[in-house]
């Protein structure tokens, strides 16, 4: 029989790695999006730039 304990410090710990590859996605999803961002800013001053 499961140990009603161990069963919610497997769970806690579940949802605690849950969270955590959640925020990792978020942060890389987020650093992504700032980076195309800086290049699409860094081109649209190089174009300025050359007329």
């Amino acid at each position: 029989m499961i140990d009603p304990d161990s069963f919610g410090i497997a769970l806690t710990a579940l949802a605690v790695i849950a969270a955590m590859v959640i925020a990792f996605g978020l942060a890389i999803l987020s650093d992504m999006a700032m980076r195309r961002r800086e290049d699409r800013a860094a081109a649209v001053n190089r174009h300025s730039t050359e007329d």
